[in-house]
């Protein structure tokens, strides 16, 4: 801990060095924290402005746990703090509180999901000993929910392999062995639903899986407040899509390369014949949409211990 608190304290004077020396060039502009870039070449920190990097090492400083791959996390607020960037957003160290629910929903956890990668997630919900967390932004683009024919029987085995392929590397967060329709994913392990609110039934042929991530269900959609009504999801829910800023969001930055990133899917059906599943829009919304569509992507949701 000492030697930790040490290290800091340098790495605390170059940083401090790089300020002064990054903002000596441009006497006349003020510049935020973020807006200063430095080398983490031989830092051993993931963050790459001098924001991000103190955050980073405060949460060193106090973690006797090397293997604790969250780097920082901060306070979801709508207002100060919605994308983990802002240089408003409050640090929280809720992650290392084992009762349930002291991780909120929404709560940002920046978190090495192998020993070269660093992503943003959601927190959906904590159940005390662990924490599930969806991606910040869409990890596939244009991807059916089931590709070859219409139907909603065989579960989302286009987009979802596709998913589990890209995610594979992800050895930091824990493998999931699910049963859709008869393991429970926060509070129903039903796949089947007449109407987005109600999933009372078991409809997919599809068998069991063993992953680093896979899709949010459309009853943990539910729960953070999403409905079929424009803006009824948080924003987190929603942001970095096309149209997204039109209600409150942020464009995503892949616009011109992804020009169909509308939304992304569940893991959920409708059981009304129609061949169609469910998925989150750009406006906020649960909506419907037809499983052979390929303007929908998706969002790794994985699962992390406290």
């Amino acid at each position: 801990m000492k030697i930790l608190k040490k290290n800091y304290k340098f790495i605390l004077g170059i940083i401090v060095g790089l300020i002064i020396a990054g903002t000596g060039v441009y006497a006349a502009t003020i510049l935020t924290s973020n807006q200063v870039s430095y080398d983490n070449t031989n830092s051993k920190l993931s963050s790459t402005n001098v924001k991000d990097a103190l955050d980073e090492l405060s949460t060193k400083a106090e973690n006797t746990n090397s293997k604790d791959n969250i780097v920082i996390a901060y306070t979801y607020d709508e207002s100060t703090c919605v994308t983990g960037d802002e240089t408003t957003c409050k640090v929280t160290k809720c992650y290392k509180d084992k009762t349930a629910n002291s991780c909120p929903a929404g709560t940002i956890i920046k978190y090495r999901v192998n020993s070269s990668e660093m992503k943003v997630f959601y927190v959906i919900h904590d159940n005390g000993a662990t924490m599930t967390m969806q991606q910040r932004e869409n990890i596939i683009y244009n991807t059916p929910w089931y590709e070859t024919e219409q139907t909603y029987t065989k579960g989302p085995l286009t987009v979802l392999t596709e998913l589990e392929n890209i995610t594979s590397s992800w050895t930091n967060v824990n493998l999931i062995n699910y049963t859709m329709g008869t393991t429970v994913f926060y509070n129903n392990k039903y796949t089947g639903c007449s109407v987005y609110n109600s999933c009372t039934s078991n409809t997919y042929t599809m068998t069991s899986r063993s992953a680093r991530a896979r899709m949010i269900t459309l009853q943990e959609a539910l729960a953070v407040g999403c409905t079929e009504t424009n803006k009824s999801c948080p924003i987190w829910m929603y942001n970095y899509m096309i149209g997204s800023i039109e209600y409150g969001g942020t464009s995503d930055g892949n616009v011109i390369e992804d020009p169909s990133n509308f939304g992304y899917w569940t893991m959920n059906t409708d059981t009304s014949g129609n061949s169609i599943a469910f998925g989150i829009h750009s406006a906020g919304r649960i909506l419907g949409n037809f499983t052979y569509h390929g303007n929908f992507g998706a969002r790794a949701v994985v699962v992390i211990s406290k």
